[in-house]
């Protein structure tokens, strides 16, 4: 098995980093006392989210951090949940742009998730052709 390069290691660490601040502002968006105090539309945004958006968001930000640590340990299925974190987060994306539409804050936050999914999905499936992962 080939040693992964300095750049899988950096890549993998940041989308660890990143998917981590998105299960912390999952959370916060699950506690009352946090949600009431973001400005009245961000409030409304996330009270009326429906239960499919809520899930997707969970799916991507978890599955991204799990399969981010999953990479680090250089397993396989992170490929697999990696993969499943870019479907959580497209339909993150989906529900935004169906909420809100398409504007430049919804593409600075959901459409950079959906970003760094790929790239993380990506850089997983270019380790898995390495032989990288075990």
């Amino acid at each position: 098995m080939d040693k992964p390069s300095l750049s899988f290691w950096a890549i993998a660490a940041l989308g660890l980093f990143w998917n981590v601040m998105g299960c912390l502002n999952y959370i916060s968006q699950t506690t009352a006392g946090s949600v009431a105090q973001l400005p009245e539309q961000y409030q409304t945004l996330i009270t009326g989210r429906p239960v499919w958006a809520t899930a997707a968001f969970a799916v991507g930000v978890f599955a991204g951090a799990v399969g981010c640590i999953l990479l680090l340990l250089r397993r396989s299925v992170a490929v697999q949940l990696l993969g499943l974190s870019l479907v959580g987060s497209v339909l993150s994306l989906a529900y935004m742009v169906m909420a809100i539409g398409l504007s430049g804050d919804v593409l600075l936050s959901t459409g950079v998730s959906v970003l760094m999914a790929c790239i993380l999905l990506a850089v997983a499936m270019a380790a898995r052709t390495r032989n990288w992962l075990r």
